[in-house]
Protein backbone atom coordinates (compact mmCIF):
# COMPACT_ATOMS: atom_id res chain seq x y z
CA UNK A 1 0.00 0.00 0.00
CA UNK A 2 1.25 3.48 -0.86
CA UNK A 3 1.76 6.06 1.89
CA UNK A 4 -0.51 9.00 1.03
CA UNK A 5 0.49 11.14 4.00
CA UNK A 6 2.94 13.31 1.97
CA UNK A 7 0.26 13.93 -0.67
CA UNK A 8 -2.29 14.87 2.01
CA UNK A 9 0.25 17.13 3.74
CA UNK A 10 0.92 19.04 0.51
CA UNK A 11 -2.82 19.49 -0.11
CA UNK A 12 -3.30 20.74 3.49
CA UNK A 13 -0.43 23.20 3.21
CA UNK A 14 -1.80 24.60 -0.05
CA UNK A 15 -5.07 25.57 1.65
CA UNK A 16 -3.73 26.14 5.17
CA UNK A 17 -3.53 29.93 5.18
CA UNK A 18 -6.59 31.98 6.16
CA UNK A 19 -8.32 33.48 3.15
CA UNK A 20 -7.33 30.72 0.74
CA UNK A 21 -10.41 29.37 -1.00
CA UNK A 22 -10.81 27.03 -3.98
CA UNK A 23 -12.25 26.68 -7.43
CA UNK A 24 -12.81 23.23 -8.88
CA UNK A 25 -10.53 22.72 -11.86
CA UNK A 26 -11.33 25.57 -14.28
CA UNK A 27 -14.64 26.47 -12.61
CA UNK A 28 -15.79 29.99 -11.83
CA UNK A 29 -17.49 29.43 -8.48
CA UNK A 30 -15.25 30.15 -5.49
CA UNK A 31 -15.77 27.78 -2.54
CA UNK A 32 -14.71 27.96 1.09
CA UNK A 33 -12.45 25.09 2.12
CA UNK A 34 -12.32 23.00 5.29
CA UNK A 35 -10.43 19.87 6.28
CA UNK A 36 -12.24 16.57 6.09
CA UNK A 37 -11.40 12.91 6.43
CA UNK A 38 -9.92 11.68 3.19
CA UNK A 39 -8.43 8.18 3.34
CA UNK A 40 -7.91 6.36 6.60
CA UNK A 41 -6.90 8.91 9.21
CA UNK A 42 -5.59 11.44 6.69
CA UNK A 43 -7.32 14.79 6.39
CA UNK A 44 -7.39 16.79 3.19
CA UNK A 45 -9.07 19.98 1.99
CA UNK A 46 -12.68 19.70 0.90
CA UNK A 47 -15.36 22.15 -0.16
CA UNK A 48 -17.26 23.53 2.82
CA UNK A 49 -20.55 23.13 0.93
CA UNK A 50 -19.77 19.42 0.47
CA UNK A 51 -20.32 19.66 -3.27
CA UNK A 52 -18.94 16.52 -4.85
CA UNK A 53 -15.87 16.68 -7.06
CA UNK A 54 -16.03 13.92 -9.66
CA UNK A 55 -12.79 12.03 -10.02
CA UNK A 56 -11.34 13.79 -7.00
CA UNK A 57 -7.64 14.23 -7.09
CA UNK A 58 -5.43 16.59 -5.10
CA UNK A 59 -5.13 18.74 -8.21
CA UNK A 60 -8.91 19.19 -8.61
CA UNK A 61 -9.02 22.06 -6.10
CA UNK A 62 -7.20 25.16 -7.30
CA UNK A 63 -6.32 27.71 -4.60
CA UNK A 64 -7.51 31.30 -4.90
CA UNK A 65 -7.77 34.33 -2.65
CA UNK A 66 -10.88 35.55 -4.47
CA UNK A 67 -14.02 36.07 -2.39
CA UNK A 68 -16.31 33.07 -1.86
CA UNK A 69 -19.21 33.11 -4.35
CA UNK A 70 -20.83 29.75 -3.60
CA UNK A 71 -24.17 30.43 -1.88
CA UNK A 72 -24.06 27.12 0.02
CA UNK A 73 -20.56 27.87 1.38
CA UNK A 74 -21.64 31.38 2.36
CA UNK A 75 -24.68 29.98 4.19
CA UNK A 76 -22.45 27.57 6.14
CA UNK A 77 -20.10 30.43 6.99
CA UNK A 78 -23.06 32.39 8.35
CA UNK A 79 -22.37 35.43 6.23
CA UNK A 80 -24.66 37.45 4.01
CA UNK A 81 -25.47 35.91 0.66
CA UNK A 82 -25.22 38.17 -2.36
CA UNK A 83 -27.48 36.41 -4.86
CA UNK A 84 -26.09 38.52 -7.70
CA UNK A 85 -22.67 36.86 -7.18
CA UNK A 86 -24.00 33.29 -7.37
CA UNK A 87 -23.42 32.05 -10.89
CA UNK A 88 -26.45 30.51 -12.63
CA UNK A 89 -26.34 26.79 -13.30
CA UNK A 90 -28.70 27.06 -16.27
CA UNK A 91 -30.10 29.77 -18.52
CA UNK A 92 -32.69 32.14 -17.13
CA UNK A 93 -36.36 31.19 -17.39
CA UNK A 94 -38.02 32.21 -20.58
CA UNK A 95 -34.98 31.57 -22.78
Amino acid sequence: MTDISPLAAVARSTFGDPGVHAVVRAGRTVHAVSLGQWIGEEEAPELLCRTGVAGWSPDALVPTRAAVTCARCLRRLGGPIDQSRQLPLFGTTGD
